[in-house]
């Protein structure tokens, strides 16, 4: 196992695993360590099957499936998402997607996200990553004061057609809003974060929405500053995997004709560590 850094302040890449196979105990130990560590980690090279990647996956902790069942139409097995614009794709993926963490607006929200790069477009579908552990470290006082010891109300639908995909009416009344910390500290490393998802975030401790949505602004800016994000250009054989408590991602744009497929898993901490805070 060779890794070496994707920034200065976070993210790593490791080199020399082979992830359709099983990890021996100590290499999945060293390996889960350093993705928790630099919250993102690139592995490269990789050829798995669904089979494999839910077994990799499912090593760190229970398989995630997405709170917004309707997205799940069309897929081989609901743990394994496929986000994809090659023809006939279920639910075609070309545009910009916003800065979010996964599944805030659930009470038990998603620990880690990987995705796997089958297809990748020769330009743009990059995926964007902001470093929130070093967003706080980092934090001016005057937005610290503002955001130690507050909760936010976090909400799959928090404003008008903010989703690509809207609920649906069964959705709607399932999924309803969730209030965490805006703060949240990592489970295994004690290590703080801003618990940032401007696409989620609804309102921000006592503050109005109008005002919630200024504060928002104000630390999406801070977060999403050169010092404090990564830039990933997929190739084919890419595993990308992240740590939700501790960074947020978006995408970019592809021009008309790309093609780009993915598939994506996730998972939870196990029930005695479920809402990490």
């Amino acid at each position: 196992m060779q890794t070496s850094p994707l920034t200065k302040s976070f993210g790593i890449r490791i080199d020399g695993i082979d992830l359709s196979q099983p990890l021996g105990g100590e290499e999945f130990v060293q390996l889960r360590h350093l993705w928790m560590e630099h919250r993102v980690a690139v592995i490269p090279g990789q050829n798995l099957d669904d089979d494999q990647l839910v077994a990799f996956t499912e090593r760190f902790g229970p398989l995630f499936v997405h709170a917004q069942t309707s997205l799940l139409t069309g897929y081989k097995r609901k743990e394994v998402m496929e986000l994809s614009t090659l023809d006939g794709a279920a639910r075609p993926a070309d545009y910009e997607l916003d800065w979010h963490t996964d599944q805030t607006y659930t009470p038990q929200p998603v620990f880690g996200t990987i995705l796997y790069g089958i297809v990748a477009p020769k330009t743009g579908g990059q995926t964007l990553f902001s470093d929130l552990a070093g967003a706080y470290a980092s934090l001016p006082e005057d937005l610290r004061r503002q955001v130690d010891g507050v909760t936010a109300v976090y909400s799959a639908e928090p404003r008008p057609k903010v989703r690509d995909t809207p609920l649906t009416e069964e959705e709607r009344a399932r999924i309803l809003d969730c209030t965490h910390p805006l703060i949240r500290t990592h489970p295994h490393l004690k290590r703080k974060a801003v618990y940032l998802s401007p696409l989620h975030i609804k309102t921000i401790g006592g503050l109005s929405e109008a005002e919630s949505l200024d504060l928002l602004r104000d630390l999406t800016d801070h977060a999403t500053s050169d010092a404090h994000l990564y830039r990933h250009t997929w190739s084919a054989g890419d595993l990308v995997m992240w740590d939700n408590t501790s960074v947020m991602h978006s995408r970019t744009p592809m021009p008309a004709g790309e093609k780009r497929h993915l598939k994506r898993t996730g998972f939870y901490l196990p029930d005695e560590l479920a809402v990490p805070f």
